[in-house]
């Protein structure tokens, strides 16, 4: 019998696709189960961290570690609520959202035993936004009121919205209304580092074993680079009582043999399944966890002339099957993507944002769209004087190797329903990333957007921010969304999203979801649809 529990519907490029509500849950509690006498789960990583330091690291991998090692300032919960206290005790809020007043804990203590005081706090916030760090996450902070001016050199640190009120009592004021700050606030991004040790370490921090002095629930105890790493109970942990795990062993590697062959050994307490492996793990816990993450085809309309005519993008839109990609290439017709903010983000009045606006781009799965698709094509292409075949050599799409397989499967439909066989160059990610961000790039096929709060704005600030988009329209709507709270401001964010699908700009592909194998063993692990997608802290190991 195959256990299942579907939970819920990722700038990233989305090579691996992992996609929903507001929360997914693994966690199975069996009540009267007896504890094993080794309490050691074992978890996998396809690639080494760069760094566990939490105003860095940029990788959602990573974020699980992060997490387990640097205490949340809030921690996240799957219940309604959303949130339970850790580093800080409480929060509170004004009636605009403007500022946001949280409580330190008394007696937290850091792993080498020393205090956890509120000038570690605000260091941290300090910290990032130096721009002698040189952050790729700051951006995250700018919220905070005068945060880019200060990573800019334009403001003071007395202008900067993070204040110590008191030895205990933080307040953090944001440049306008945010009433998603909460989810901000139980993002690993957010848990303070050791004052002491960041400055001694410097940009260095978190990146061995010797480098890191946290204050969550676990320690490092070995970084074998490129290889493994081993993470073990903090015994001065405000919570230690309600840690179980002793340790948590780590593997670093991305060979599928492998990890199938260690979880079937018992020596990997989760594996992430693919969708064409599930019937082989049909008498496993599996539990389907869709991510706040979705991939796009991201047209650049400033440097081509043939996808500067929106005639011509919308095209190229409606002749990209969405349905049959998902389910050819990603083995899930569900996934399929018709606007960019994906199920499980908030909408009006507490519904789901996706269901509430429904779909908004149109695809080749109606004959009728096929025709109209060609006819689009044909009309754009006379609106500049050029041929189907001078459109093929005037443009090129772009892809990592990883989304060789999904690019590919695009182009065939573009060939199939318009009769155009548009080249694609597959690209290293560090070639890649520096057209996306200069804006020297055609078309990428892979892009994508995840979020670590849920919220609509998630996933569509990221234009705007960027500027690739010159539309005064567009940026209008933004920044009246963000003078806005409550349903209101989601109305606004569902109006910005059908001007940009209805541009053509950005074109959806599929949502993501992850497949978790766990064993019948473990108990107590939080799975999670947004920011880092595990917690370990509750995690035990039953006989």
């Amino acid at each position: 019998m195959n256990k299942r529990v579907s939970k819920g519907m990722s700038l990233m490029l989305a090579a691996m696709l992992g996609v929903g509500t507001i929360g997914a849950s693994t966690a199975v509690y069996a009540e009267d189960a007896e504890l094993a006498d080794e309490q050691v789960f074992y978890f996998s990583l396809n690639n080494e961290p760069a760094t566990l330091d939490p105003w860095v690291n940029n990788s959602g991998a990573a974020g699980n570690l992060v997490a387990a090692v640097h205490e949340p300032m809030l921690r996240k919960t799957n219940d309604e609520q959303g949130w339970e206290p850790a580093l800080m005790t409480d929060y509170q809020h004004n009636d605009d959202y403007t500022v946001h007043t949280l409580t330190l804990r008394d007696g937290v203590k850091w792993a080498d035993g020393t205090d956890v005081t509120m000038d570690d706090v605000v260091a941290s916030f300090l910290r990032e936004l130096d721009p002698e760090l040189k952050s790729a996450i700051a951006y995250k902070y700018f919220i905070i009121k005068d945060a880019e001016k200060y990573y800019n050199g334009e403001a003071t640190e007395d202008d900067l919205g993070v204040k110590a009120v008191d030895d205990s009592t933080l307040e953090i004021t944001t440049g306008e209304p945010c009433d998603y700050f909460i989810d901000l606030l139980t993002s690993a991004s957010f848990a303070p580092v050791q004052k002491a040790a960041a400055d001694e370490y410097k940009d260095t921090y978190g990146t061995d074993v010797d480098k890191i002095v946290a204050d969550g629930p676990f320690v490092v105890t070995d970084w074998t680079h490129e290889n493994s790493m081993t993470l073990e109970k903090n015994e001065n942990y405000w919570d230690a009582d309600n840690v179980k795990l002793d340790k948590i062993e780590i593997t670093i590697t991305s060979d599928a043999n492998t990890l199938q062959g260690m979880y079937q050994n018992d020596e990997l307490s989760v594996l992430k399944v693919s969708d064409e492996l599930l019937d082989q793990y049909a008498d496993e816990n599996i539990v389907d966890n869709k991510l706040l993450r979705n991939t796009f085809i991201e047209f650049n309309p400033n440097t081509n002339e043939y996808l500067a005519n929106k005639n011509i993008r919308e095209a190229l839109s409606i002749a990209f099957n969405r349905k049959v990609f998902a389910q050819q290439v990603m083995h899930n017709a569900d996934l399929a993507a018709y606007g960019l903010v994906p199920y499980g983000v908030k909408g009006l009045d507490g519904g789901d944002f996706r269901e509430q606006a429904g779909p908004i781009v149109k695809d080749a799965s109606d004959q009728s769209e096929i025709e109209r698709a060609q006819q689009l094509l044909d009309q754009g292409l006379e609106e500049i004087g050029k041929t189907k075949e001078d459109m093929q050599d005037g443009f090129s799409s772009q892809c990592l190797d990883s989304g060789k397989v999904q690019a590919l499967a695009i182009q065939n439909m573009w060939k199939t329903n318009l009769g155009i066989e548009m080249p694609v160059s597959v690209l290293d990610f560090n070639v890649i990333l520096p057209m996306l961000t200069e804006g020297t790039f055609d078309c990428v096929i892979g892009g994508g957007q995840d979020s670590d709060y849920r919220d609509p704005q998630g996933f569509m600030q990221f234009i705007y921010d960027e500027g690739k988009w010159d539309n005064d329209e567009f940026k209008a709507l933004v920044e009246k969304a963000h003078t806005q709270v409550g349903d209101e401001r989601i109305q606004t964010w569902m109006d910005i999203e059908k001007m940009v699908l209805d541009n053509f700009i950005y074109i959806p592909q599929v949502y993501a979801l992850n497949h978790w194998a766990i064993k019948g063993n473990v108990q107590g692990l939080e799975i999670f649809t947004y920011g880092y997608e595990f917690d370990f802290k509750y995690v035990s190991i039953t006989k």
